[in-house]
């Protein structure tokens, strides 16, 4: 009886320890914050120091003025942390579908770089995890920036640049710059003698450039409201679309723009001085710099149809790959090389702006007129992954240039594109 007696005390004392455990308050885990600043900060430092990889891999798009900045950027990471960073020359447009594959198998990047107009697709495919900003942190960036990387409340990217499209001309040519698209049409007519590679005005015939005129005649990509974009709601193909590339398309028939053209062709010519005027962006500034001289200035865009022409504003961003083993010391590396100081280094190496505004603020060399008038006239790409399809509009353009009627070809494109949208959406 009393051996029972005694197992019976023991299991009740045992009963009520348990119970006492499960009322038991929670206890912080490693990491969080602590009531105890001291202990608490301790340790999250012990954890963080234990969590440090050795290495952290980049993708690194193909530009090898951006490349020689990332360079620096890393050797000083590394003689802060301690961590080796190493990349690989991964083309953007690349970089989604490969990340798709090496991502699982442990051989993807811990960061990548994409514009804006992909984050949808990112995100869709799970290929990205948030950032973590504080308030001081987001302070530094220009609002549209972030909000070019902001998807359903979260924020993706680090943002490194954000650029638009200008006009570049050469003084030596053009005494001042057409004020209208009209007068720009006067100058390559009086400019432009094909037989000897040289024209007066060259606009590469691709989507991005060309939406200047469509927009300007009432196109646009998906109807918006409250900064939400609808798919099901195109306007690549309504009349202001195609009137737009039928004002375009009188440049192309007059020979006054080769149809064959692509950026490269217009670089080089117009870096031999044999261009009077071109449309592009920040990223060429060094490059035309270097090869005209003084003779070289920018300016907005002419304006269509009587309007100030829009521009597509780009933002391009760092991203922490979902499948990265350190996305804690990943998102540390973005901020790293985003913050102040870096962004700095990379402006001076690219020419590219940063979405900095205490930057922007002390750039006062006219070289910049150009672009600093014209983003303000700026539309930013729509981040939806339906944007991914809407590319295909550059088929259109080939088939335009290349002598097909401007509204049929407008009109089996965008019912390809939303033929696409939908079965995505299945």
């Amino acid at each position: 009886m009393f051996k029972n007696k005694t197992l019976w005390d023991l299991l009740l004392i045992v009963s009520l320890l348990f119970v006492l455990a499960a009322c038991a308050p929670e206890r912080e885990e490693v990491g969080q914050t602590s009531q105890n600043s001291g202990e608490g900060d301790s340790e999250e430092k012990e954890s963080e120091e234990a969590e440090k990889p050795e290495q952290l891999k980049v993708w690194m798009n193909d530009e090898e003025e951006a490349i020689a900045a990332a360079e620096e950027m890393f050797a000083a990471y590394k003689e802060e942390t301690g961590i080796e960073v190493v990349y690989e020359k991964v083309p953007m447009p690349d970089q989604l579908q490969k990340l798709s594959l090496a991502g699982p198998t442990g051989d993807g990047p811990d960061l990548f770089f994409q514009p804006q107009d992909r984050l949808g697709d990112v995100v869709a495919q799970g290929l990205a995890v948030p950032m973590e900003y504080t308030d001081e942190d987001l302070s530094g960036f220009s609002d549209v920036a972030i909000d070019a990387f902001t998807y359903e409340s979260e924020i993706y990217g680090a943002p490194v640049t954000i650029d638009t499209y200008f006009i570049y001309y050469n003084k030596s040519l053009v005494d001042a710059p057409p004020e209208t698209i009209e007068e720009v049409y006067d100058l390559a007519k009086e400019l432009t003698d094909a037989s000897k590679d040289q024209f007066g005005f060259l606009i590469s015939p691709e989507f991005y450039y060309l939406y200047s005129f469509m927009n300007s005649y009432g196109g646009y990509v998906f109807g918006e409201e409250n900064g939400v974009y609808d798919p099901s709601d195109i306007g690549l193909n309504n009349d202001g679309s195609i009137k737009g590339l039928q004002e375009f398309k009188k440049f192309i028939d007059e020979g006054l723009i080769p149809k064959s053209l692509t950026v490269d062709v217009i670089d080089g010519l117009f870096t031999e001085g044999k261009v009077g005027m071109v449309v592009s962006g920040p990223w060429n500034i060094p490059i035309y710099q270097e090869a005209l001289g003084d003779d070289l200035a920018t300016a907005p865009l002419p304006k269509i149809n009587g309007k100030t022409a829009p521009s597509f504003v780009g933002v391009k961003s760092w991203l922490v790959s979902s499948y990265s083993e350190h996305p804690k010391w990943a998102m540390d590396l973005a901020k790293f090389m985003t913050n102040s100081e870096n962004s700095q280094l990379n402006y001076d190496s690219t020419g590219e702006m940063p979405p900095r505004p205490e930057i922007l603020k002390q750039i006062d060399d006219p070289i910049y007129e150009g672009y600093t008038k014209q983003i303000p006239n700026g539309t930013p790409m729509p981040n939806i992954p339906e944007m991914s399809i809407v590319w295909d509009i550059d088929d259109a353009i080939e088939l335009i240039v290349n002598g097909g009627d401007v509204e049929e070809v407008l009109n089996d494109v965008v019912s390809n594109i939303k033929q696409k949208i939908d079965m995505s959406a299945q």
